[in-house]
């Protein structure tokens, strides 16, 4: 089954500290299309500890694609230890004020207001995650892993029944160049086989010089043109490749994205080099049409894991 890389999900937590006071934790992950894994995580500074392990965590479920995980708490200072006063700061602002008053000669004392009012003279440090509430976060992430999961699955079934579509419809394509391509030879050949009855020539047309006579020429350059419009190789390779696809769309591996895009830009080589070889109109026509359906198919497939 194919997965697209698309998915949303979302949950709100409540979380209790220590104390016995709760807040909500909400949580949303967004995975959107990307060629390789990526992830943008906002997490408050109490869950930055987290982060590698959710990345490795979002590595092994959701394989590729860009990786949206917000966390918002309603209150961040709930998980806060006490203010404490920056007594290494406060001294330092002390000992200068202390030196400006000496070499100033300034007789004012230091009052508490004032050393209030200079910055960064209170710390606040951020109580340790405690376990409980750091497994109930992951198993809270987990559960929105596998809803996304579950979003990609069924995206993925819509992918797959428009890939089968895409699929049909450049079968359908090559098997009427196929078809045409057997009418244009087998008018070529009358041809050559009329100019073959008409030249009748036999070896002395041939001049001393071994010029050939226009008869035989004509003849040559009919051939020529035979050998240049076979497009038989082609038209063998293209169906290969739909019937590779085909199985690939059928199996059970999870990762296919990069390998049906190589197998699209295959079958783009191909019905290219039979639109150059063959100059018929109806080919043209179809080859045409078989570009669309692979390039329809292309921007599908880059939203498959």
């Amino acid at each position: 089954m194919i997965q697209s890389m698309t998915g949303f999900a979302s949950k709100t937590l409540a979380l209790t500290n220590a104390t016995g006071e709760k807040t909500n934790l909400s949580i949303s992950l967004k995975t959107l299309n990307y060629r390789f894994f990526e992830t943008t995580f906002k997490l408050p500074y109490l869950l930055s500890s987290l982060e590698t392990k959710l990345i490795k965590i979002c590595k092994q479920k959701l394989i590729r694609g860009h990786v949206y995980l917000t966390v918002h708490l309603s209150n961040p200072n709930l998980f806060r230890s006490s203010v404490q006063p920056a007594l290494t700061i406060i001294q330092g602002y002390v000992d200068a004020i202390n030196q400006i008053k000496e070499q100033q000669n300034i007789v004012q004392a230091i009052s508490l207001d004032q050393i209030l009012q200079l910055p960064n003279v209170f710390v606040v440090e951020e109580s340790e995650l405690d376990q409980n509430i750091e497994q109930q976060i992951l198993a809270a992430i987990d559960e929105l892993i596998e809803a996304v999961i579950t979003a990609r699955k069924l995206e993925g079934e819509s992918l797959l029944q428009d890939l089968y579509a895409r699929l049909d419809a450049m079968t359908q394509e090559i098997n009427a160049i196929e078809i045409a391509y057997e009418s244009s030879i087998t008018v070529h050949k009358e041809k050559i086989n009329r100019v073959m009855q008409e030249a009748d020539l036999p070896y002395e047309a041939l001049t001393k010089y071994g010029e050939v006579a226009p008869a035989t020429m004509r003849q040559e350059a009919l051939y020529a043109m035979l050998d240049k419009m076979d497009i038989h190789e082609e038209i063998i390779r293209f169906k290969s490749h739909v019937s590779d696809m085909r199985e690939q769309l059928g199996s059970k591996t999870t990762e296919l994205g990069k390998r049906l895009d190589f197998t699209l830009q295959e079958l783009g080589r191909e019905i290219n080099t039979i639109a150059a070889k063959c100059s018929d109109a109806m080919i043209s026509k179809r080859a045409i049409n078989a570009k669309v359906e692979i390039e329809k198919a292309r921007e599908q497939v880059q939203n498959v894991i």
